[in-house]
């Protein structure tokens, strides 16, 4: 079970390593936003962005705190946009999320007694 959530982990990492890459290569290409000429909504889509992205690097650290940026950044950018099937790219940022907090979880609570439960569990 072990080996199965390690290989788990690397191949969400290895799929994070990419699109983090693949943003930044657009943000290169595109520069720097001007915020004060984007709309509410493009802030907000910009802003989710952000997070999710701040996941990916969050994620390599604290498991559990980068998935939950992972996935929350992208049910703001669904809400924001209207829409929770954002065509390919976007839904791998919350499938990335959930593959993360699987990895958590299974690490975690597999190692943990009933009796020594606390918050530093979340920092793992």
């Amino acid at each position: 079970m072990k080996l199965f959530v390690t290989i788990l982990r690397w191949i969400a990492r290895f799929l994070g390593i990419f699109l983090f890459l693949f943003f930044i290569w657009f943000a290169i290409q595109i520069g720097s936003p001007d915020l004060n000429l984007m709309s509410e909504q493009e802030i907000k889509l910009f802003s989710a962005n952000v997070i999710m992205l701040m996941g990916l690097i969050v994620v390599w650290k604290f498991e559990f705190i980068g998935s939950l940026l992972l996935i929350w950044g992208y049910i703001f950018f669904a809400i924001a946009n209207y829409s929770f099937w954002n065509g390919p790219v976007f839904p791998t940022f919350f499938f990335l999320g959930l593959l993360h907090l699987l990895c958590w979880a299974l690490s975690t609570f597999r190692n943990l007694n009933s009796h020594k439960i606390s918050f530093l569990i979340f920092l793992k």
